[in-house]
């Protein structure tokens, strides 16, 4: 799969960043039914759920290792890296207009349900059409799929604090605003996630209100990718990442998630995907889409490599194109996405076989 958005050149920011020199190594191979590991969640168990969107199927199928494109799915990875197909996304889920669906974020919210972006942007007439979806768990199971948020453009990571979801827009806006592509991040109550009523979000305009609206972010537009992974610290600090411009802002907010300052927290990166936060080592955890990377942040913005590779077919647990990042006790788990971008700052090339989850080991 080859994504294409007449990219130009990355404009790259400069700054130290540390070798830690850790290898990066095979957790899981997944099916090449389940072949683009996205975003990544953890339940109560440290039972690993991650969405995959199936963008490979074309690809697979070109390659004689699928019959028919496989539907996008929900993996599990249990304590013991065990792999199971938890869920398998239904005709009766996919967006009524579109006929799709692509899985993205993916978080628990505090009322125990799971929660999904999914990215409708690049289907035909899926502009404004990409939503929110609410899974009802009953004993571990999904009983139920709910749309409860819809009007996005390209809904890419969740991230809760207390009852309030975190939503980042990658693409606020196709129209760029002096030069700047615009993206933002909404803000959305667990009551306005309403089955019945479902939030809708506007489309941007800066000259009306948006309420659900809590950041906007202007970025160089090489890529035409924004705002992308979303991680909010014991704090309250939520951090944002923006893709195309190698960096992470840090949004304090109040006891009532009310936005007070944002502010660079750290850059020098190529493209900041997936991100989280870990309480123990007090620490951000990056994923870097093109740099087939891994990185950790200080509270203090000082970046360490952790690792790091060349093009790579995943199969031994390399680095291959990461999306996203999740700590589980010691270890920090990627998510292999496995795209490839018309960028010469890309290492990955290909996008092929097999899928796979890496872990790498930390302090």
């Amino acid at each position: 799969m080859k994504i294409k958005h007449y990219l130009l050149t990355i404009v790259f920011l400069l700054s130290s960043i540390t070798a830690y020199s850790a290898q990066a190594r095979l957790l899981v191979t997944l099916p090449n039914s389940v072949n683009s590991p996205a975003s990544m969640a953890l339940d109560k168990d440290e039972n690993i759920y991650f969405t995959s969107p199936n963008f490979h199927n074309e690809t697979f199928m070109q390659d004689g290792l699928l019959d028919k494109p496989a539907m996008p799915a929900i993996g599990k990875v249990d304590k013991q890296g065990k792999f199971s197909a938890w869920y398998t996304f239904q005709q009766a889920d996919l967006e009524a207009s579109t006929g799709k669906i692509a899985p993205m974020g993916i978080a628990f919210g505090p009322d125990g349900n799971l929660y999904v972006a999914d990215l409708q942007l690049w289907f035909n007439n899926g502009k404004y059409k990409s939503r929110v979806l609410k899974l009802t768990l009953d004993k571990g199971e999904v009983v139920k799929v709910q749309v409860v948020a819809t009007g996005f453009m390209f809904p890419n990571a969740l991230a809760w604090r207390g009852n309030d979801l975190f939503v980042s827009d990658t693409v606020l806006s196709e129209t760029l605003e002096n030069g700047k592509q615009l993206s933002g991040v909404y803000k959305i109550n667990l009551q306005q996630l309403d089955a019945t009523h479902p939030a809708k979000v506007l489309p941007y305009d800066k000259t009306r209100p948006n309420p659900y609206l809590f950041e906007v972010f202007h970025s160089d537009a090489s890529l035409k990718f924004g705002a992308n992974g979303l991680a909010i610290d014991e704090k309250g600090n939520l951090y944002t990442g923006i893709m195309e411009d190698g960096t992470i802002f840090k949004t304090a907010m109040d006891k009532d998630n009310n936005k007070l300052t944002t502010t660079l927290f750290a850059k020098g990166f190529i493209a900041t995907d997936g991100m989280a936060w870990d309480k123990r080592t007090n620490k951000l955890y990056v994923a870097d889409l093109f740099a087939n990377a891994v990185y950790s942040v200080d509270s203090q913005g000082n970046t360490v490599e952790l690792a790091k590779n060349g093009d790579t077919d995943g199969k031994d647990g390399q680095l291959d194109a990461p999306a996203e990042v999740i700590v589980r006790g010691k270890q920090v788990i990627a998510t292999n996405f496995d795209a490839v971008f018309d960028s010469p700052k890309m290492v990955n090339t290909t996008a092929d076989a097999p899928s796979t989850l890496s872990v790498i080991d930390i302090k």
